[in-house]
């Protein structure tokens, strides 16, 4: 399997053809939703977006990311979605 942190890029611009390489950078430091300090990259997902990342992650990995406790007010950045993938693995 691919590192987590290109799952969840792919997985993002599955999502959001406007991110990625072309769009909004991804990278650990991507904010999922909005952000107060400039400079930041923000991906700007709703919440419906967060639940389709997360159901595809779940499907890619055969987990249930449900069953780790995390909660998606916790995702704050894409790397936050990362480490909670790479500790459900």
């Amino acid at each position: 399997m691919a590192d987590a942190l290109s799952l969840v890029a792919r997985s993002l611009t599955e999502i959001r053809p406007d991110l990625g390489e072309e769009g909004t950078p991804i990278t650990r430091e991507s904010v999922l939703f909005y952000a107060t300090d400039p400079g930041v990259p923000i991906l700007g997902l709703d919440s419906m977006e967060a639940l389709e990342l997360l159901a595809i992650l779940e499907e890619e990995c055969n987990v249930q990311l449900a069953d780790t406790g995390i909660r998606i007010a916790e995702l704050h950045t894409v790397g936050d979605v990362v480490d909670a993938l790479e500790k459900a693995l």
